[in-house]
């Protein structure tokens, strides 16, 4: 994959007293690695807005439809949000008290079909009648949601229902990173990799942002294996950067991984299986809840994501020492880190943002 090396010197990630302008080679990569997260990661300007958004919307809910309650999952509750990402909303019955179904329950209110169109179409009638939404829709996918961005905050918003595994990953996804702390810079940084290829929607057949967390997940504790194991044997153990784990990543997943013959679950921890032949296309993630259900069937531009990772790896491997920035060999600049850099240095503030989220939607939409 051949894509414009980026000669400019746009990147504003990089603080002007980081450490990262101290060292050269892995170390200065790592600081970039850290400067890169702190800068594209949700501040408490966006994280207030969102907040703000669930608890407008919940008190919605709650005076229409008692019986039911909202819960946050995804990527907002687990910290691992980019700018202009939306928030998932969860409805279920409250009659579980305050507890999300159990599978049994869960397999009987998803096999019930009416429930979930009656639900689904009497909140969005409701939505739709406040007027408090743009762009609302229902979208009919193998798990029905409501979408749209709710006016007052410009925040986009998927709401789903009776859906288990969502608010599950997320918990999993927390008790990981309490394990490996250092998958945050990197998931956040992998994912706008991603994301500004296009490449991060199942539906369009990229990545989602569970299955980076599990090529992430699986790659940290197989070499925390290997560290062990040498380290048992005597060897001197390692110092390992963020530089380090980048470029390993990338190396593994674009040079190593055997994907003809393994894929990955993290069902009881995180495991290689062997596979089977009914999934056609390069990659296989079993969803942690339903083992029979392959994540990796619907990746089928899978092999583009490759090209992105060798693209990355390649552009690390052979840098010059003395580079002014590693990352803005692959990540290129675009209107939201544009924006992000003016805000910054604005010290961004919530009214500023909402009007950021609100260009960008204006984007989103073809306006």
């Amino acid at each position: 994959m051949s894509e414009k090396n980026n000669s400019d010197s746009f990147h504003p990630w990089i603080k002007s007293n980081s450490k990262c302008n101290l060292f050269k080679g892995m170390l200065k990569l790592h600081y970039e690695i850290l400067d890169f997260y702190d800068f594209i990661k949700l501040t408490n300007a966006e994280i207030e807005l969102r907040n703000e958004t669930f608890n407008e919307i919940n008190i919605i809910i709650q005076n229409n439809f008692p019986d039911y309650k909202c819960s946050l999952y995804g990527s907002f509750t687990t910290e691992l949000s980019l700018p202009n990402s939306d928030i998932d909303i969860l409805i279920t019955k409250k009659e579980e008290k305050d507890k999300i179904q159990s599978k049994t329950n869960k397999a009987k209110e998803n096999g019930n079909e009416n429930l979930i169109q009656k639900s689904l179409q009497n909140i969005y009638n409701i939505l739709k009648e406040k007027n408090i939404f743009k762009n609302l829709e229902i979208i009919y996918a193998r798990v029905p949601i409501i979408t749209g961005t709710y006016i007052s905050t410009n925040i986009h918003v998927d709401i789903s229902f009776f859906k288990k595994d969502g608010v599950d990953s997320a918990e999993i996804i927390k008790k990981v990173i309490d394990i490996y702390p250092e998958i945050k810079p990197l998931m956040l940084l992998i994912k706008y990799l991603i994301r500004q290829r296009n490449l991060n929607q199942i539906y369009t057949g990229g990545i989602s942002s569970f299955i980076i967390f599990t090529l992430l997940y699986y790659y940290l504790a197989d070499l925390r294996k290997q560290i062990e194991y040498e380290t048992n044997k005597g060897e001197k153990e390692k110092n390992i950067t963020m530089g380090d784990l980048l470029i390993g990543f990338f190396n593994f997943y674009a040079f190593e991984f055997k994907y003809e013959k393994f894929g990955i679950s993290i069902s009881n921890g995180c495991r290689l299986y062997k596979r089977n032949d009914e999934n056609k296309n390069i990659l296989s993630v079993k969803n942690f809840e339903d083992e029979s259900q392959d994540l990796g069937v619907n990746c089928y531009n899978y092999c583009k994501i490759l090209d992105v990772f060798k693209l990355a790896a390649e552009r690390l491997n052979y840098a010059e020492n003395n580079i002014e920035s590693y990352l803005k060999e692959f990540i290129f600049p675009d209107d939201t880190l544009k924006e992000r850099a003016l805000l910054f240095k604005k010290e961004i503030k919530k009214e500023e943002y909402k009007n950021q989220i609100d260009r960008s939607e204006e984007r989103r939409v073809g306006k």
